[in-house]
């Protein structure tokens, strides 16, 4: 069970950008708490339509919901109880669960609904007769997505080095597409033996940070705004383990956003490029630059 809240009906449906029930929604809130051997999930509705919240206290409707992990495929179809009708509780084992996680929250018929209420709908139904049957959904919101022991990437790790002979000596260049987990730096054979000769020697990381790898994050972030504005549907195809959900997640750890998001700090491609490659107790890139020039002035 996995509704899409876009999709189109033939009865009316209260969800998300629909105005089948214009004067009143569902809404949810996800809550999630980790512990070392469990999640436990929390999920809250709010019905402001009072049909729909007549139907759940007839025990015609329940809210219901799909959590889903695309790593392990690990599926439950979690309900609430008769008690809490507008709450629905369940405890997973963390085993069974890895990186992105969906849930999918609805409000289904609990029986068959032979002459669905039409008194809040939309205009545009009058007159018309309508029947739900067992399964089907009266409400759908949008889903929600929550991390489990994500796929831990260094910034400069989530690059890959391929060897293209069509570069000129001492240029390189990158690949991006979100359905790779890598992003590819590509440049000729002598130039990337020159580049693994660099990284052979674990302080010259304080060269190729701030050059090679954040020249190559910020062309990355440029791109990754506009994959940002796409359905989260489309988002849910590019690999857990991969590089954008890899930046998706550390800009969510930050608090840091590219967009007009007002509930994160907004950041330059630049600003962004240099929290992201800063660590717990790391330099940050031009800091190791500075320090790589101390060294060299040392000798």
């Amino acid at each position: 069970m996995k509704h899409d809240s876009n999709r189109h009906f033939l009865y009316p449906v209260a969800r998300p950008f629909s105005d089948d029930y214009p004067g009143g929604q569902i809404s949810t809130d996800l809550k999630v708490d980790h512990t070392s051997d469990s999640v436990r999930v929390t999920l809250s509705y709010q019905v402001d339509d009072v049909s729909i919240l007549q139907q759940i206290r007839d025990s015609y409707a329940r809210c219901v919901a799909m959590l889903y992990c695309t790593d392990t495929l690990y599926r439950q179809s979690i309900q609430a109880r008769s008690d809490t009708p507008l709450s629905i509780k369940t405890t997973v084992p963390i085993r069974l669960l890895r990186n992105r996680v969906q849930v999918h929250p609805v409000i289904v018929a609990q029986q068959d609904i032979q002459q669905l209420p039409l008194g809040t709908v939309h205009q545009e139904y009058a007159g018309m007769s309508f029947s739900v049957n067992k399964g089907q959904p009266l409400a759908v919101d949008t889903p929600w997505y929550f991390n489990v022991n994500p796929t831990k990437m260094k910034m400069q790790g989530i690059f890959n080095l391929e060897t293209e002979d069509r570069y000129e000596a001492d240029e390189f260049d990158i690949k991006i597409d979100p359905h790779q987990r890598y992003i590819r730096i590509i440049a000729n054979e002598d130039t990337m033996f020159w580049f693994h000769q660099l990284r052979s020697n674990s302080s010259n990381i304080n060269i190729t940070m701030p050059s090679i790898y954040m020249s190559s994050l910020i062309t990355v972030l440029s791109q990754f705004k506009e994959y940002e504005k796409l359905d989260e549907d489309v988002l849910e195809r590019y690999p857990s383990d991969g590089w954008f959900w890899s930046i998706r997640r550390k800009m969510d750890e930050l608090d840091i956003t590219l967009s007009d998001d007002s509930d994160k700090e907004r950041c330059s491609l630049l600003m962004v490029a240099q929290r992201l490659f800063t660590g717990h107790g790391n330099l940050r890139p031009f800091q190791r630059l500075l320090l790589q020039q101390k060294v060299d002035s040392d000798d």
